[in-house]
């Protein structure tokens, strides 16, 4: 059995005869890091990480990438395509070196079909990816970067029902996805931590004082 689909949330829920159907449909292959795995000229296929870590992001009008997501085991890539849904300027490319599986859309089509409960957890997925496109828009529409990432830990805070909560993404990573530099967020989180909002050990964030971080201005 292929090790993507034994990860993947997709398809986690489908009986073992479903799974090695998949598996007749599925190939598997490592890559390097730096690799453009998607993009608008490769052919529309789902792509699956089982190993590593991928980015997904958007090239603006003067090539500056603004990061969309990261990607780590049991997520993917490209159902929007598959679905006939353009996505222009958006490129997935391997953080690390990865282990990724791929189908291709005429076989995944095929899929839905044969499969159509896979159908609602693809929408049910697709729906959490709308909702942190749009919360992802909520920050860069603030003008402040003290404001973008104050609520960016607040939102983890929220999403995992406690104080103590670690920032999926490297630091410069998240500084692409707020919209700014490695540095800015530097300086933000040391002002947080001087100012008793924060604690920090890493990339692990210990709110010690949400209602004051969220009326926090400077």
């Amino acid at each position: 059995m292929h090790s993507c689909t034994a990860v993947v949330p997709l398809f986690k829920k489908l009986n073992d005869q479903a799974r090695a159907a998949i598996d007749a449909l599925t190939h598997e292959r490592q890559v390097e890091k730096g690799t453009v795995l998607l993009s608008p000229e490769t052919d529309a296929r789902l792509l699956v990480v089982a190993q590593g870590k991928l980015k997904t992001y958007q090239l603006s009008t003067n090539g500056k990438e603004q990061l969309l997501r990261v990607d780590g085991p049991g997520d993917y890539e490209g159902e929007a395509g598959l679905l006939n849904i353009a996505s222009p300027n958006v490129y997935t490319e391997a953080l690390t070196t990865a282990t990724v599986c791929t189908i291709s859309a005429a076989d995944f089509q095929q899929l839905l079909m044969k499969q159509p409960q896979i159908s609602l957890q693809l929408l049910t997925e697709n729906t959490r990816k709308m909702q942190a496109l749009e919360k992802q828009a909520g920050y860069l529409g603030n003008d402040s970067i003290n404001v973008r990432l104050t609520h960016y830990l607040l939102d983890l805070r929220t999403a995992a029902g406690k104080d103590t909560v670690t920032v999926p993404m490297a630091w410069t990573q998240l500084a692409d996805y707020l919209g700014t530099t490695p540095e800015t967020v530097s300086r933000t989180l040391k002002r947080l931590a001087n100012e008793k909002l924060i604690r920090r050990t890493g990339k692990q964030v210990t709110i010690l004082n949400a209602e004051d971080m969220e009326d926090f201005v400077w």
